[in-house]
């Protein structure tokens, strides 16, 4: 049999398009735990994204299925440790044992379904009942991984513990990954399969307009910045989900821009909540009125996410939603889930309208824009250093300078990451070239029962 090529050979570049989030996080003074281990909460952090990041590039360059999955369940699991571990509460420690066991399941179902069947070969010989359940096991698989309801409990406690800049490496960079993997896999083995698996596709479809739907009009009302955040992931998830339910070859460029988009934007969103939390102190909405007018570097931030969250016909990332859409959901009920998906919009818009309120009290009790320095009297400076009006500044003294600066840097940072997702979003950077290749061949050995694809016929039908 002959062995397919890298499932995402394209995309192994994609994750390092998001690590520039990788900030440090402020150690949590109300831990209980020993203070070496609450000192070592904020270098986790950058551990784990490199950990990810490392396990995620490994994934997609792998062409077993098996050893793929264990590579992004492996990941999931030490972003979640380090993470999570780090925060050294009790609570913290509960969050991370039940996030665990959802990895782990996943980790297994999708671990059995690419033993189960191994290529279009074993696709077509093996038991049609087994073909389907290893097919739903990891479409299941990668649900759990992104938090689609009703798997989305797990999800909602990320929100609650982890730090906002480490919420993108636990559901969005590691599940991609995942879902990258499952949908290689799906296009190599499932084509050849014996059965449409219309019951089994009708499922995974309601699921992922349950999660468009529901998670969409959560993060619209929710009153709490970072869970705003993890809802609009899940929604984002459940799009990708679509992705698998369609058995058509057409679905594979569609999906995997998708993918592309959504790590990098929701990278920029989290880096956003997080850099907002550190500039005003909260991250209730209600007490976030005036943001946008006392930081409009994060205002101009939160108005490019939106653009390439939403995006606007003409757009990679909007041509991929509406042919994920229409290729898994038949009319009119395409029509009223492009509208709720679109309806993400509507909780942008609100955090915009809460930013150019007046401000409040929490807003304009914030620190103020520290003044600059003033230069050291000239009798102080060595000679050499008169003539050319430079000074030395201190460990101590950078310290403070970061201090006082690390708001306007934070803010800096989150608007080069809001202008890099535009660009994915609009298929800049080699997005579309990278989605388009094509996926997996299927073998040719003899005996083997050639794909619809590969003799003619047409792809299966929308199973809703």
């Amino acid at each position: 049999m002959r062995r397919s090529p890298s499932p995402a050979a394209p995309l192994r570049a994609a994750p390092m398009s998001a690590c520039s989030s990788s900030w440090a996080v402020p150690v949590d003074s109300s831990s209980r735990w020993s203070p070496l281990l609450r000192a070592g909460r904020a270098r986790s952090l950058p551990g784990a994204t490199l950990l990810g990041l490392g396990a995620a590039g490994f994934a997609l360059g792998v062409t077993d299925p098996g050893t793929a999955v264990a590579a992004a369940t492996g990941g999931g699991v030490v972003g979640i440790l380090i993470t999570f571990v780090g925060r050294g509460t009790e609570r913290g420690l509960i969050v991370t044992i039940r996030e665990l066991r959802a990895l782990v399941v996943a980790g297994v179902m999708a671990l059995l379904a690419a033993a189960a069947i191994t290529g279009p070969v074993a696709a077509s010989r093996i038991d049609p009942a087994i073909a389907a359940l290893a097919y739903f096991g990891f479409a299941t698989a990668v649900a759990v991984r992104f938090g689609a309801i009703p798997f989305h409990v797990w999800a909602a406690r990320v929100a609650d513990a982890a730090p906002e800049v480490g919420l993108p490496l636990v559901t969005a960079w590691s599940p991609a990954a995942f879902a990258v993997v499952a949908l290689s896999w799906t296009q190599a083995a499932v084509p050849a399969f014996v059965q449409p698996l219309v019951a089994e596709r009708a499922i995974i479809v309601v699921i992922a307009a349950l999660s468009i739907v529901l998670a969409t009009a959560a993060a619209c009302v929710n009153g709490d910045v970072e869970h705003v955040v993890g809802y609009s992931m899940v929604a984002d998830g459940g799009i990708a989900l679509l992705g698998l339910a369609v058995l058509d070859p057409s679905a594979w460029a569609a999906t995997r821009t998708w993918l592309l988009a959504v790590v990098v934007t929701k990278t920029a969103f989290a880096a956003w909540a997080a850099a907002l939390h550190s500039t005003f102190g909260t991250r209730k909405i209600a007490e976030l009125h005036g943001w946008a007018i006392r930081s409009p570097v994060l205002g101009l931030a939160l108005l490019g996410i939106l653009v390439a969250g939403v995006g606007w016909p003409g757009m990679a990332v909007f041509a991929a939603r509406a042919t994920l859409i229409d290729l898994a959901v038949q009319a009119p009920f395409g029509v009223l889930l492009l509208a709720a998906a679109l309806a993400a919009v509507l909780y942008y818009a609100r955090l915009l309208l809460i930013g150019v309120a007046p401000p409040g009290d929490v807003v304009l009790s914030a620190p103020e824009r520290p003044t600059r320095r003033q230069p050291e009297p000239a009798a102080r400076l060595p000679r050499a250093r008169r003539r050319t009006g430079l000074r030395r500044f201190s460990r101590p003294e950078m310290g403070v300078l970061w201090q006082a600066r690390r708001g306007a840097i934070a803010a800096a940072a989150v608007l080069v990451l809001a202008a890099l997702s535009i660009g994915v979003a609009g298929g800049s950077f080699g997005v579309r070239a990278a989605a388009e290749a094509p996926p997996p061949a299927a073998s040719t050995e003899p005996g083997a029962e050639p794909s619809p694809e590969a003799s003619g016929e047409s792809p299966a039908a929308s199973p809703v």
